[in-house]
């Protein structure tokens, strides 16, 4: 079950400094073998927390460190997912294979085209433009996206980067890292990315902090070599 939701966090994740303290973005993002996910990500300061709807657990990064918070069979368990990444056999389950997920990733922007064209989504008026990039199959694809310089979203994508970075040991996906250097983010993305909310409330400061202390993994092994 852990490395299923891991795997979950992970998958989702390859779907995500402006002066915004806190705030909130939910949105749907396409999963692949596991279909459209509905997340909500908020963020104080420099942590931000990912929930997954439907979900009994939540992703958390804080003080550069990524956490994953899980209830199995009535017990909390508070893991830190750099720490799990490290072990062995990780490789294997801890981070999501790109074929077996089923999820086409872009691998490189050939170009993105401004139309002239305006649309909303979640009350946020963005340019629409057209996206031809490679997919990580060799295919070429063409997509079109709404993109947005609101400072919300571009907080968002800036720590769902950081977030990539701490967890993956590959860099984030051509097209986050695109938009970030033209000072742009994604409402919508195809049919594989939709931004259904956007806000200012991260809500209660309790919930960016650890409800438990996280699993000594290396004192577990070590106990287990005795």
């Amino acid at each position: 079950m852990i490395r299923n939701v891991t795997a979950a966090f992970l998958t989702a994740l390859v779907t995500a400094a402006t002066g915004h303290a806190e705030g909130r973005v939910s949105f749907t993002a396409s999963a692949g073998d596991m279909g459209q996910m509905k997340m909500t990500e908020r963020w104080r300061g420099k942590a931000l927390r990912t929930d997954i709807e439907g979900v009994d657990a939540y992703m958390l990064l804080r003080d550069d460190t990524v956490y994953s918070i899980t209830t199995a069979g009535g017990q909390l368990m508070v893991m830190d997912l750099l720490q799990l990444k490290d072990m062995p056999g990780a490789a294997q389950g801890g981070k999501p294979s790109k074929n077996n997920a089923g999820v086409v990733f872009p691998e490189r922007i050939e170009d993105i085209r401004e139309i002239d064209e305006t649309r909303e989504i979640a009350g946020i008026t963005g340019e629409v433009y057209d996206v031809e990039w490679t997919a990580s199959d060799g295919n070429a694809q063409t997509d079109t996206a709404v993109l947005t310089d609101d400072p919300r979203l571009l907080e968002h994508q800036s720590l769902k980067i950081r977030l990539i970075r701490k967890i993956s040991d590959d860099e984030p996906n051509p097209l986050l890292l695109e938009l970030e250097a033209r000072g742009l983010a994604a409402l919508s993305f195809g049919d594989r990315f939709l931004v259904t909310k956007v806000g200012e409330d991260a809500g209660p400061a309790g919930d960016f902090e650890l409800p438990a202390e996280p699993i000594d993994f290396g004192n577990m092994m070590n106990m287990g070599n005795q």
